[in-house]
C-alpha cells in the first residue's frame, strides 16, 4: 500500500515537473492563447446577440476588427503629427530632465549630505543610457516583427474562438464524464462574463483615465500634455504600474517647465488616483472581476516578475479565472459541506 502511494506520489511530482518544462518551453504560446481567449470573452456577448439577429459570427468579428481599424486610422491621421512631433521633442529633452534631477540632487546634498558634484553626467552618456535601456526593452518584450506576428496571431485565434465558440466547447466537453459536462457546461458563462467585463472596463477605464491626466495637464499648462494622455491610457492597461510610470515622467516633466507646474501635476495625480480608486474603476468595472485590489496588485507584480510585459498583462484574467474555479470547487464545497454539519446544540 505504502509502496503504491510512492509510486503514485512519484508519477504525480513527474508529470508536474514535466508541465512546468512544457509550458516554459511554451510561454509565448500560452501567453498568446490566454490573450486571445480574454478578447474573445469580450467580444462574444455582441457576437450572440447579432447571431440572435441572423448575422453570422464572422460577420460581427470582422465588422469589430474593420471598426477598430478604422477608428485607429482615423485619430491616427488627426493626432500622429502632434504627437510624433511631442514625442520626438520629450526624447530629445531626456538629458535635459536627468541633468535637471542631478543638479537638484546635488543641490540638496549640498544643503547637508555628502557631496555628489563627481557625480555629473553628460548629456550624451544620458542619452546613451536611455538607447541602451530602451534597447533592453526591446530584446525582452521581443523584436518589432515578433511582436507583430504575435499580435496578428492573437487577432486570427480571438476570431477564430468566437466563430467557432459552439463547436469547440462541445468538443472539450466530450472529453469529461457525464456527470461532469454539466457543471462545467454551466461554468462557460461566468467565467466569460468576468473574463469579457474584465476587457470593456478596463477598455473604458484606460479612456477615460487618459482623458482626465491629458485635460488636466493642458490646463495646467504642461506642453507635453497629449503625449502623456495617451502614455497614461495606454500604459493604464496595466494596472498601478503604468499609472506609476505615467505620474514619474509628468512630474518630472512639469517641474522642469515651472516648480509650481509640478506640485499642481502631483495633485493632479493624486486627485485622479482618488477619482479612479472611489469612482471610475468601481463605476466603469464594478462586480464583474471580483477581485480585491491587492489581490490584483499581487497578480500584476507576479505576472510581471515571471513574464515580462505580457505576464502582466495577462495576469489579471488569470487570477480572475483560478478564484473562480477555486470557489466553485472548493469554497462553496466546503460552505455545503459545513451547513450539512450537525451543530454542537444538536449534539448535546
Amino acid at each position: 500500500m505504502i509502496k503504491d502511494r510512492s509510486a503514485r506520489l512519484t508519477l504525480y511530482l513527474f508529470l508536474a515537473l514535466a508541465a512546468v518544462y512544457v509550458a516554459i518551453q511554451l510561454e509565448t504560446l500560452i501567453i498568446c492563447l490566454i490573450a486571445s481567449l480574454t478578447l474573445a470573452a469580450a467580444l462574444a456577448p455582441l457576437a450572440e446577440r447579432m447571431e440572435e439577429r441572423k448575422i453570422p459570427r464572422a460577420v460581427t468579428v470582422t465588422a469589430v476588427y474593420l471598426t477598430v481599424a478604422a477608428l485607429y486610422v482615423g485619430l491616427g491621421s488627426g493626432l500622429l503629427p502632434i504627437l510624433r512631433e511631442q514625442a520626438s521633442s520629450l526624447f530629445d529633452n531626456v538629458p535635459g530632465y536627468f541633468s535637471w534631477l542631478m543638479e537638484k540632487a546635488h543641490n540638496l546634498s549640498d544643503m547637508g549630505g555628502p557631496d555628489l558634484t563627481h557625480a555629473q553626467i553628460a548629456a550624451d552618456d544620458v542619452k546613451q543610457l536611455s538607447m541602451s535601456t530602451l534597447a533592453k526593452l526591446l530584446k525582452v518584450t521581443g523584436s518589432v516583427f515578433g511582436v507583430l506576428i504575435n499580435g496578428l496571431f492573437i487577432l486570427f485565434l480571438t476570431a477564430y474562438f468566437v466563430v467557432a465558440a459552439k463547436d469547440i466547447n462541445n468538443s472539450l466537453l466530450s472529453w469529461l464524464p457525464a456527470p461532469q459536462r454539466q457543471r462545467w457546461a454551466g461554468l462557460i458563462k461566468p467565467i466569460e462574463n468576468r473574463l469579457g467585463g474584465y476587457v470593456r472596463g478596463q477598455l473604458l477605464v484606460s479612456l477615460v483615465v487618459g482623458s482626465f491626466i491629458g485635460i488636466g495637464l493642458a490646463l495646467i499648462g504642461n506642453k507635453k500634455a497629449l503625449i502623456l494622455g495617451v502614455l497614461a491610457g495606454l500604459l493604464n492597461l496595466v494596472p498601478f504600474v503604468g499609472s506609476m510610470i505615467t505620474s514619474v515622467f509628468a512630474v518630472i516633466i512639469s517641474f522642469v517647465q515651472a516648480p509650481w507646474m509640478g506640485a499642481a501635476t502631483i495633485v493632479l495625480f493624486v486627485v485622479e488616483q482618488w477619482c479612479e480608486s472611489n469612482f471610475i474603476v468601481p463605476t466603469l468595472l464594478g462586480k464583474q472581476v471580483e477581485l480585491h485590489p491587492l489581490i490584483v496588485m499581487l497578480a500584476v507584480i507576479i505576472g510581471g516578475s515571471l513574464l515580462g510585459i505580457s505576464g502582466a498583462l495577462i495576469a489579471v484574467p488569470v487570477a480572475t479565472v483560478t478564484i473562480f474555479l477555486a470557489e466553485e470547487f472548493y469554497q462553496k464545497k466546503l460552505a455545503s459541506s459545513e451547513s450539512t454539519e450537525p451543530s454542537a446544540d444538536k449534539l448535546t
